[in-house]
Order: structure tokens, then sequence, then C-alpha cells
């Protein structure tokens, strides 16, 4: 196989082990001759997000947006910077017990992030006295996911006092969109927002 054709090959997704074998060349030849070439060689977890994804990202960015679409890109940014679950390194994630809250973030998935609905997972938190069946699906025609989307409900202790005011009859759902590079993504524009919005409020 031609350096070229390595490269090329590389460059389309294979990894320097699926050259190997496809070529007959040694790993080792084959990362000497991408490096000699300039081309930078993908790290452990971008290997793996190919690897995982060998049709490319299963999401397509609007980058064009309407007016509405902006005001729907903002607010969502808005949520996940105070709801959503920044800690975590490999999915979207956002929570809340206002189905109307929900749905904007679900809407910015579908519209602005262009996630496939089948791509966007859910599940819920219940109390002991909630219905988990109504419940489930209820969040799933509010949102517009079916019900095979929803993971296992998690049930709750019994409420007391505190709780009862902060969970309503319907439990709390959570959306999620297991893809590290969208992740990022998101993180990048909600730290765009925060800046434009400090710079605003001076």
């Amino acid at each position: 196989m031609q350096p070229k054709a390595v490269i090329s090959s590389y460059n389309n997704g294979l990894s320097m082990m699926d050259i190997a074998v496809k070529s007959g060349i040694s790993t080792r030849k084959i990362r000497y001759i991408l490096m000699n070439n300039g081309v930078t060689i993908r790290t452990h977890s971008e290997a793996n997000y190919i690897k995982a994804n060998p049709n490319g990202d299963p999401f397509e960015i609007l980058n064009v947006l309407s007016p509405e679409e902006e005001h729907l890109k903002a607010m969502a940014l808005g949520l996940f910077l105070t709801q959503g679950n920044l800690k975590n390194k490999n999915s979207v994630k956002f929570s809340n017990s206002n189905p109307g809250i929900v749905k904007i973030f679900v809407k910015f998935l579908k519209i602005v992030c262009g996630i496939p609905s089948d791509k966007i997972k859910a599940s819920i938190i219940i109390y002991p006295d909630v219905n988990a069946k109504k419940c489930k699906q209820y969040w799933s025609d509010f949102l517009d996911l079916p019900l095979e989307q929803f993971t296992k409900t998690t049930i709750l202790n019994a409420r007391n006092k505190v709780s009862t005011k902060k969970h309503s009859d319907i439990g709390t759902a959570t959306v999620y969109v297991h893809n590290k590079k969208l992740l990022n993504i998101i993180k990048e524009w909600a730290k765009e927002y925060s800046y434009v919005a400090q710079i605003v409020e001076h």
C-alpha cells in the first residue's frame, strides 16, 4: 500500500491496526508514514469515538439558526448551565420536574443539535405513591419520546414534608444523549453564552 493510500485510509476513519491487517504493513511502519507526512495521530479517546460511530457523528448541528432557534438555543444553554449534569464526562444529561422545561431541552437536542429522536434516552424518578406506569406514559407523550427509550424507573423512599414541596406527582425526568463530542460542543456553547452574558451585565 502506497503512503497516499495509508494516509487516505487513516483520514477516512480506519485505525492503524485496520490498515495493517488490510495492507500487511506493520503498525509501526504505518505510524512512521503518518507522522512523516504530518498527519496527527488520533488519541485513544478519538479512536474509540470513531470506532463507536463508524458512520460519522450521530447528530447534525444546525449552523444557521432562525431568531426562534437562537432563542431556543439560548434558553437551553441557560438551563444546562444551571440544571444540567456538568460533571458528566461522556453524556449530555438534563433533569427537571417541570415538563415544560424538559421539553425545551429535548427540542434543543432535536432541532439545534440535530439528534434523531431514537438517540435520546430518558428515565424518571418517582416516589412510591406515584403510579409508575402512568407517570412514564405521561412523560413519553409530553416529550414525544417512545416508551422503549425510557430506562428503568427509580423509586425513592417515602416522601417527607420537604421533598413533597420539591417533587411533583409526575416525578422528575432525566433526558440524556451518550455522546462525548456533542457534550463538549454544548459545554463550549455554554461558556460562550455565559461570557456574552457577563459582557452585557457590564
